[in-house]
């Protein structure tokens, strides 16, 4: 049996793309080359007795490279192992030619072509895959975000032409490949045994999933080590009165496997909210004075006895807040670009005064601190070590640009990244829905504009 793997040389910037945009480049790189040298490594056995009882037959492993090894690290590491150049105008043609050259340089072989992002993937599944081919004229193993990891043929007697085209047009990187491919191939009168899915290593939310154990794919020894590597999250969310919305807001956080810790900071409810969020999973702080910023102080207070996180995000508790802006707001983070990244809410749910007062808030902080903001909302992450740095201690309405404010004056690292706002799941806001309310948010928070800039004076003069 013939494997054939797809693969690039580990150059930052040109691989794992996806991942780069959150991890950064270097790092990105670091895991795909964990990724290759794990994978390889179980198929690139040390003797040939090995390779013959260990994995009940021999594979042979081949390696389909997208261009020339200018960094030397398949002759470094897998020296003698067969290396050959892909050819074609897009990943289809390319896979095409692969599998027509294999016909001719093993005749009558079962052959199996992989990528090499699949952490799961091993000689035992190899193995399955082939013994498919017995009985199906192709075989397929998808990856649950509807493509495939794994396509194989025995030898096929399709003319060129006809077995090119099993390939051709298929809207590759899309959640449609596996689907086209399996049209295709059945368009072709081909029989088609289909694997268990395996999961892939290709966007941030996979490597969460991986790591909390969340999903059947194994991971070799490298890539496990780079993945606990990863700084850990907590989650902090102000709650009052917000029964209505904690399922809402709690169970799209906990399926993605992102954070270590989830704090409902409870401040005074009378409707159930601390129990439905334990039910719900949730660990629950206590804060009985009324005020945004105590709320925030007593859950980081529950949170500081916990060692092992590293960043602390700040979501509302009404379901305003997109998870799937999650990726936008930590990336930054875990990129190590910023010690604070902000949801800056460019589009969405909010209302003409609020739009007023972050505009009027954010014009004064660059009037009295000559650094320009877009937006005072709540969503945001920050690194430990940063919040620690802020000294937060405003009990009110005033922590958000408190936090702003104080970063700015303390040299960290900031960064906005746009973000969705979405309508209040259910109930009516405390704050923005009333004019007292908005009215004594917004005097809150320019005085602490103007509170902060002249305790910075009185501090510099010391």
């Amino acid at each position: 049996m013939q494997q054939l793997i797809f693969a690039r040389p580990p150059v930052p910037g040109e691989v794992k793309t996806r991942l780069a945009a959150f991890l950064g480049p270097e790092a990105a790189t670091d895991l795909y080359r964990a990724m290759l040298e794990d994978v390889l490594s179980v198929f690139s056995p040390p003797s040939p007795e090995f390779r013959s009882s260990a994995m009940g037959g021999a594979i042979q492993l081949s390696i389909y490279l997208a261009e020339e090894d200018s960094t030397g690290f398949f002759a470094d590491r897998f020296p003698g192992l067969p290396i050959y150049l892909q050819s074609g105008q897009d990943l289809g043609m390319r896979m095409a030619g692969a599998f027509l050259e294999s016909f001719r340089r093993w005749p009558g072989q079962r052959i199996l072509l992989t990528g090499s992002d699949i952490p799961s993937y091993h000689p035992d599944v190899a193995r399955e895959a082939s013994e498919q081919l017995r009985q199906f004229d192709c075989v397929l193993i998808p990856t649950r975000d509807g493509g495939y990891c794994t396509i194989g043929f025995s030898d096929t007697h399709l003319p060129e032409a006809e077995f090119r085209n099993l390939f051709a047009n298929i809207r590759w990187s899309t959640p449609v490949v596996m689907q086209e491919q399996l049209q295709r191939l059945m368009d072709a009168n081909l029989s088609v045994g289909i694997l268990a899915p395996l999961d892939d290593l290709d966007e941030a939310p996979d490597l969460f999933r991986i790591l909390q154990g969340r999903t059947k794919s194994g991971t070799g020894l490298r890539t496990s080590s780079l993945l606990q590597k990863l700084p850990k999250c907590a989650a902090l969310i102000p709650v009052l009165n917000e029964v209505e919305n904690l399922e809402f807001v709690l169970r799209p956080l906990q399926e993605l496997c992102l954070f270590n810790y989830i704090v409902c900071a409870d401040n005074g409810s009378a409707d159930g909210s601390p129990e439905k969020a334990r039910e719900l999973g949730a660990l629950v702080s206590h804060c009985q004075r009324r005020g945004y910023g105590s709320t925030c102080l007593a859950g980081m207070g529950l949170l500081h006895s916990y060692p092992d996180w590293e960043i602390l995000v700040f979501m509302d508790g009404d379901g305003s807040d997109d998870p799937e802006d999650l990726w936008s707001v930590l990336g930054p983070l875990f990129s190590g670009e910023a010690d604070l990244c902000l949801g800056a809410r460019t589009q969405g749910a909010l209302l003409p005064h609020q739009k007023f007062g972050n505009w009027l808030a954010t014009f004064l902080i660059r009037l009295l601190y000559k650094y320009r903001y877009r937006d005072l909302g709540p969503f945001r992450a920050i690194r430990r070590d940063a919040l620690q740095a802020l000294e937060m201690d405003d009990p009110d309405f005033g922590w958000t640009v408190q936090m702003q404010i104080r970063a700015v004056q303390r040299g960290l690292r900031i960064c906005e990244v746009e973000v969705k706002s979405r309508k209040r799941h259910a109930g009516r806001s405390k704050v923005s829905a009333t004019i007292k309310g908005s009215f004594l948010a917004g005097w809150i928070i320019l005085r602490t504009v103007f509170r902060e800039f002249l305790l910075n004076k009185k501090e510099s003069r010391v």
